[in-house]
C-alpha cells in the first residue's frame, strides 16, 4: 500500500539524473518549496523512496527486503525474527502501526529506529556514483512517524559525510575568494544538532568575513575532508551563503563547478597571453613591443607605452596567474620601459640632428614645439622615478633569492636592478657576493669588480670594505686584503672583524 494518498501531479513532476552532490540540492529545493510527496531514487534495479512532508524528510524506505523496517528492527534485536516474518508484505508505515498496536515497540523506540534506518539508507544513497530520480507529488500519510526541520537537516548533514564525488566540489570550494556567512532567510538551532567537535568549531568560524579555505586552514589535516563536507552541507542546504554570492538564488553545484571551470579557462587564457608577450619581450625590438609605427610621434610612443603597460598590469589578471607568472610580468614591465626609453632617445637624437632644443623634445608634433621647459623636466623626473622604482623592485627580488640560496636568480635580478640604477652600492655588494659563489675565474673577476664598485659608491660604509677584504683574503691576496681592512679601521678604529682579520694576516705572514 503506497504512502501517498493522492496521485502525482504530472505538471509538478521533477525527474532526471544526478551525481550525489546534486542530490542534496534536489532535496533542498523540495524543502524550500514545501512540497510533499515521494522522491524516488534508483540505480541498478535498486530503489529507495524518501518521503517528504512539506519538504521535511519523514522516512526512507527501500525495495530491498533486508532494508525494510521489520528486518532492520530484527537485526537490532528490537523484535524477534519470527515477529518480523509476520510483517512481511507490509510497507514500513503499515509495519510500524502493527508493531505499536501489538505493543512490541514503543512510540519513542519507533521514532529512534525510523531515524536510524533513514540515516543508514540516505548515507548509502549519497555513496552512489550517480542515480536517477523522480518526484511524485502528493500528500503523505505520516502515520506514527514524526519529523521536523532539525531532524531533516541532521539526516542530510550526516549523510554528506560519506558522499561520493566530492573531490571536484572541494576543489571548487577551496578556490573561492569569498567569505561565508549564515543565511538571514534560513535559521537552524545548531545547539539541537548532534554536531561533532570539529563541526561545532566550524559553526563558530562562519562570521561573514572569513573565507572558506581560511576556515579549513584552521582545522587539523586529519579533519579537513570532513570539515569541507560539513561546510558544503551548510552551503548547499542554504544555511550559509558565499559573500558575494556566486549567482542568484540558492547555491547550485553546477554553478559552483562551472564557475571553477570558467575560472580555470580564464587562467589558461591569461597565462597564454602573458607568456606569448614575454617571449616577444625577450628578443623583440622596441617598436614591436610597443606596437608603435616608424613615423609615430613622441606622444604616440608614450600613449603606446602606457597602453601596453596597462594591458600587462598585474592587477588585471587573476590572483593565481599573478603569483605563477610574477617574474614574467616584472620582466615585461621592465622591457616595456626600456623600449619606451629607447624610442624616446631615438626621437631626441633625431630632433637634435635637426637643431631642435632639448627642452622641447617631449612632443615633436609641430603644434607642441612650444612646450615649456618646466614640463619637460617633469617628464624627465617621471621617467627617472619609474627607473628607480623598477630598480628597487628587482633588488628586492634579488634579496629574496639570496635568502633562498638561489644564487643564479640572485645574480640575474641584481643585473636587472643595476640596469635601471647603477648608483646603488647595495646591489653591487649583493651581486659580488652571489658571483663569488661560482669558483670559475671569470665569475671571480666579475665578483671583484662588483665589490669594488660597491666600495667606490659608498666609501664611508665599512661593510663593503670588509667584504672586499674577505674576498681578497679568500684568494690569498693578502696585501690587497690588508689594505681594505686598514681602510675599515680608518673609518671605525674599534671594528672587531677588521682588527681580528689583520691579526690573522700577521700570523700568516709570520
Amino acid at each position: 500500500m503506497p504512502l501517498t494518498s493522492s496521485k502525482p501531479d504530472p505538471g509538478a513532476a521533477i525527474s532526471g539524473y544526478c551525481p550525489p552532490p546534486a542530490l542534496a540540492e534536489v532535496i533542498r529545493d523540495l524543502y524550500l518549496d514545501e512540497r510533499s510527496g515521494v522522491l524516488v531514487l534508483s540505480r541498478g534495479g535498486a530503489e529507495k523512496r524518501v518521503f517528504l512532508d512539506r519538504g521535511m524528510i519523514l522516512t526512507v524506505s527501500s525495495s530491498l527486503e533486508d532494508e525494510r523496517l521489520p528486518a532492520f528492527l530484527a537485526g537490532r534485536g528490537l523484535i524477534r525474527p519470527e515477529e518480523a516474518a509476520t510483517l512481511k508484505g507490509l510497507d514500513d508505515r503499515q509495519a510500524a502501526e502493527a508493531l505499536l498496536k501489538r505493543g512490541l515497540l514503543s512510540a519513542q523506540g519507533l521514532q529512534e529506529a525510523n531515524r536510524e534506518l533513514a540515516q543508514q539508507m540516505l548515507t548509502a544513497l549519497f555513496r552512489w556514483d550517480g542515480l536517477e530520480y523522480r518526484f511524485e507529488e502528493g500528500a503523505v500519510a505520516t502515520g506514527p512517524i514524526e519529523t521536523n526541520v532539525v531532524v531533516s537537516f541532521e539526516l542530510i548533514i550526516r549523510a554528506l559525510r560519506a558522499m561520493a564525488g566530492f573531490d571536484q566540489i572541494k576543489a571548487a570550494l577551496l578556490s573561492q575568494d569569498r567569505a561565508l556567512r549564515f543565511s538571514d532567510q534560513m535559521y537552524l538551532p545548531f545547539e539541537q544538532l548532534a554536531l561533532t567537535p570539529i563541526e561545532g568549531f566550524l559553526v563558530s568560524r562562519v562570521d561573514g568575513q572569513t573565507k572558506l579555505r581560511d576556515i579549513l586552514a584552521q582545522t587539523p589535516s586529519s579533519e579537513e575532508a570532513a570539515a569541507a563536507r560539513f561546510l558544503f552541507g551548510l552551503l548547499i542546504l542554504g544555511l550559509a551563503n558565499f559573500v558575494p554570492a556566486i549567482g542568484p538564488g540558492p547555491l547550485s553545484c553546477g554553478d559552483l563547478v562551472r564557475g571553477e571551470e570558467e575560472k580555470r579557462r580564464r587562467e589558461d587564457r591569461e597565462k597564454a597571453e602573458i607568456l606569448d608577450f614575454y617571449r616577444l619581450a625577450q628578443g623583440g625590438k622596441p617598436r614591436a613591443l610597443l606596437g608603435a609605427s616608424e613615423d609615430a610621434t613622441s606622444d604616440q610612443i608614450k600613449m603606446a607605452y602606457m597602453e601596453r603597460k596597462g594591458r600587462y598590469q598585474p592587477s588585471r589578471f587573476l590572483k593565481k596567474v599573478r603569483l605563477d607568472l610574477r617574474e614574467e610580468l616584472q620582466i615585461i614591465e621592465a622591457r616595456l620601459l626600456e623600449a619606451f626609453l629607447a624610442l624616446r632617445s631615438d626621437k631626441l637624437g633625431a630632433a637634435r640632428a635637426t637643431g631642435a632644443g632639448a627642452d622641447r623634445l617631449v612632443n615633436l608634433d609641430l603644434e607642441a614645439l612650444s612646450l615649456r621647459k618646466e614640463l619637460t623636466k617633469t617628464e624627465k623626473q617621471s621617467v627617472e622615478e619609474e627607473r628607480a622604482r623598477m630598480a628597487e623592485q628587482f633588488f628586492a627580488k634579488a634579496r629574496d633569492y639570496w635568502k633562498m640560496g638561489d644564487y643564479f636568480n640572485c645574480i640575474r635580478y641584481c643585473e636587472f636592478a643595476s640596469g635601471y640604477n647603477d648608483r646603488n652600492a647595495g646591489v653591487f655588494s649583493l651581486l659580488g657576493q652571489a658571483l663569488s659563489r661560482n669558483p670559475d675565474y671569470r665569475w671571480q673577476k666579475r665578483a671583484e669588480s662588483a665589490l669594488v664598485r660597491a666600495a667606490e659608491l659608498e666609501p664611508f660604509n665599512p661593510n663593503h670594505l670588509v667584504l672586499l677584504g674577505e674576498f681578497y683574503r679568500a684568494h690569498d691576496l693578502y696585501a690587497k686584503a690588508k689594505k681594505e681592512y686598514e681602510k675599515v679601521l680608518a673609518l671605525v678604529p674599534a671594528h672587531p672583524q677588521a682588527r681580528q682579520a689583520l691579526e690573522d694576516l700577521a700570523k700568516v705572514k709570520g
